[in-house]
């Protein structure tokens, strides 16, 4: 039965998103094979629960034998020792690691989230605040840069059970052999939060947490270039506490299309082409962040390492929300970001974070990067916004949008839903 309300929204969806550039440092394209799943056949709607080789139900042999191969690549990939890949997110990888590792109270040292620390390391709201003591460091309030030496004093000083390293809007590298060091002066567990850096760390574009010893999480959908999904890396010592927490401990069933994404994403990234994506990726953000300091734009930590950079707009006279609504009206989407010390809101909050994941994963090169951070600063500098100065702005990113060279991706749109233009 054709559902035509349904059907609609989505098309009108997929009109939007072409339209657009995407430079939400979170999301990414998905690859063709995971973007493209109906030749998946039963594994779109079979699912189970249990453990690898130790599940309830019967009929399960072929869905262990897809989740033993995503768990082999994962620890292919990332050189661990063990490898769980039913996390339904990187958020669900982080509460699965806490409940193994903790009792509740014990102490978490992590980021403050407006230092770039995600909601799930401890933001007072989050439930993870509610079941252990949480304290946090924070980065350099001049450079806004990582104090290993203050996360040492804090570590010393409050001797927590579990140190949390990797975020959510921190732009620079971690060195996370000297967050292990840490660890074991006060013998602490460490766990490395890498959804956002898992593709670097991958293709040793980054240094890895696993060389370390280090409990490591992470989703799919970010630098992997997956969908929805989670895994945790660990030792093997640690191998049969971590699972226990992911099952029975936080969650039942699994779909096993999430695990042929896994399977398929840890192969894909082994590939040359993904590797050079990869490069890329951290190339445009580089180029970006040089062409917003060149146009006199304040950034985060002085630049980037990574694939995200994060402007201070509050010094030019915009919360971080006026700049989010001023560039989604032009065609552009970022999301506004709270800044180390932040004297705004977070709602509004006083910086926007841009990532180049999408845009280069569908084809941007230099020259389209160097235009689009021109006029992504023409847009913030722009001290008086007119409607005329608007349309102009959108005419820009159409024109840029137009030299997308990622053409499966409206294909199989058209295929899929019709005529997407």
């Amino acid at each position: 039965m054709y559902d035509q309300e349904l059907d609609e929204l989505i098309q009108k969806e997929s009109q939007y998103y072409l339209s657009v550039i995407d430079l939400i440092a979170a999301f990414n394209a998905p690859t063709r094979f995971v973007r493209v799943n109906e030749d998946w056949g039963v594994a779109q709607f079979r699912s189970t629960e249990g453990l690898l080789n130790r599940k309830p139900y019967a009929g399960t042999q072929n869905f262990d034998a897809i989740e033993a191969l995503a768990v082999r690549r994962g620890c292919e990939l990332f050189g661990a020792e063990h490898c769980i890949v039913q996390p339904l997110s990187g958020s669900q990888a982080n509460l699965a690691v806490y409940k193994a590792l903790l009792n509740p109270g014990d102490k978490i040292l992590s980021m403050s989230m407006s230092s770039g620390g995600h909601l799930t390391h401890g933001l007072k709201q989050h439930i993870v605040h509610d079941l252990y003591e949480v304290i946090h460091y924070t980065v350099d309030p001049k450079t806004h840069l990582l104090d290993y030496d203050q996360i040492m004093r804090i570590a010393e000083q409050e001797k927590p059970r579990l140190i949390i390293a990797g975020y959510s809007a921190y732009p620079r590298a971690v060195d996370f052999g000297r967050f292990q060091e840490i660890g074991n002066v006060i013998e602490a567990y460490v766990m490395a939060d890498i959804s956002h850096i898992a593709g670097f760390v991958a293709t040793g574009l980054h240094q890895n947490p696993c060389k370390h010893g280090i409990v490591v999480t992470a989703s799919v959908k970010k630098t992997l270039r997956g969908t929805h999904g989670g895994f945790i890396l660990c030792p093997r010592e640690l191998a049969a506490v971590i699972d226990r927490a992911v099952f029975p401990g936080y969650q039942s069933s699994i779909g096993l299309a999430d695990i042929v994404t896994m399977a398929r994403v840890f192969f894909e990234a082994r590939s040359k082409d993904f590797c050079e994506c990869q490069r890329r990726v951290l190339d445009h953000a580089r180029l970006m962040a040089d062409i917003f300091k060149q146009r006199g734009i304040s950034l985060i930590a002085g630049g980037t390492d990574t694939h995200m950079v994060v402007l201070h707009v509050g010094v030019l006279g915009l919360t971080g929300r006026d700049a989010e609504q001023r560039l989604e009206r032009i065609g552009i989407l970022t999301n506004r970001n709270i800044i180390p010390f932040d004297p705004t809101p977070p709602f509004e909050a006083s910086g926007l974070r841009i990532g180049t994941n999408t845009v280069t994963a569908r084809g941007f090169e230099a020259k389209e990067i160097r235009l689009l951070a021109h006029c992504i600063s023409d847009a913030l500098l722009a001290r008086h916004w007119t409607h005329e100065l608007e349309l102009d702005f959108r005419s820009r990113v159409a024109a840029l949008v137009a030299r997308y060279r990622d053409s499966d991706t409206l294909n199989d749109l058209r295929r899929l839903h019709g005529n997407v233009e």
